[in-house]
């Protein structure tokens, strides 16, 4: 599959940090009449961007790029995170996995940040917080 035809698709997956995986393991229960547990003061973050005078073929690259900067390493509280896309709808953005309410606050006030929101290819930001 080609990358054009790749990025065409309906939905997509860029990366997925393992991080998020572990992270969410305790959600699993061996009898499913069970609830799941949640992990006390985890926080999802779901940020929504438009592109302006990019190609999807460079939006994928920009992607490539940036990548690296969102390890959990990187960030404070931050256990990982999916950079996800709509072709259709012409929406990208990411969905972010915090262990706190604190960690996504310094993350939105951090250089970062910052930058992201500046960039002058990616438009209409919108942010969503979610407790886990």
């Amino acid at each position: 599959m080609s990358l054009s035809s790749w990025l065409r698709s309906k939905f997509l997956l860029f990366i997925t940090i393992p991080a998020v995986i572990k992270a969410f393991r305790g959600w699993c229960v061996a009898n499913p009449s069970e609830p799941p547990q949640a992990n006390e003061g985890m926080m999802v973050l779901v940020v929504n961007y438009e592109l302006e005078d990019m190609n999807l073929e460079d939006h994928a690259k920009l992607g490539s790029e940036v990548a690296p900067n969102f390890k959990p390493e990187n960030i404070d509280g931050l256990i990982g995170k999916t950079f996800i896309g709509n072709v259709d709808a012409g929406v990208f953005g990411g969905v972010y996995y915090f262990s706190s309410p604190e960690s996504i606050d310094a993350y939105l006030d951090s250089e970062l940040w910052k930058g992201v929101v500046a960039h002058p290819n990616l438009i209409n930001f919108t942010t969503e917080v979610y407790g886990v």
